[in-house]
């Protein structure tokens, strides 16, 4: 595990244009996070860390020194099919990078079906970009990575609701009288 940190932390103090976008993107998606959380009434501090989460994902997948260009036609005809692995030091990366999404997605919203939903579409939505706009490889094994780490937290934020939430939230209610 102290080599996952140290994975990631390397990578962000050696490219300051990732962790400039993730400082950025972390302020804008925050705070759009902390709207959303006022007006659906979610909660404020799980809807800010998951739109930082958001922007961690979005800084270390996306950006890149220079942009490869536009690609015309179908992207995913250049992406590299892969399945489900952690072995190695990037999988296990990739398979942590939503977890912070889904885990805190679910204790703002409380809606764990489209927090996975929203997990693998963002997954989804990252390697498409990649091939697109040529910033990276459109990696199978990325995708299920990502989704799988973002889905299994969800389902982690579901239970902790389910334990701690439920009887919280009836404490809070009035009790009634016959």
């Amino acid at each position: 595990m102290r080599e996952l940190y140290r994975d990631g932390y390397d990578y962000l103090t050696s490219r300051p244009d990732v962790t400039a976008a993730l400082l950025l993107g972390g302020l804008v998606l925050g705070a759009l996070a902390l709207l959303a959380a006022n007006l659906f009434r979610w909660g404020k501090i799980a809807s800010v860390l998951s739109g930082v989460s958001l922007a961690l994902a979005l800084s270390v997948t996306l950006v890149r020194p220079s942009w490869g260009g536009i690609r015309l036609g179908d992207p995913l005809q250049v992406c590299v099919p892969g399945s489900f692995s952690v072995a190695a030091g990037g999988a296990l990366l990739n398979f942590v990078m939503l977890i912070p999404l889904g885990f805190f997605g679910v204790l703002a919203t409380k809606r764990p079906l489209l927090v996975a939903i929203g997990c693998v579409s963002v997954s989804a939505g990252i390697e498409i970009a990649q091939a697109v706009f040529e910033l990276g490889v459109c990696d199978g094994q990325d995708f299920m990575n990502n989704s799988v780490g973002g889905v299994l937290a969800t389902l982690v934020g579901w239970l902790v609701l389910l334990v701690f939430g439920r009887g919280r939230h009836q404490r809070l209610l009035p009790a009634v009288a016959d």
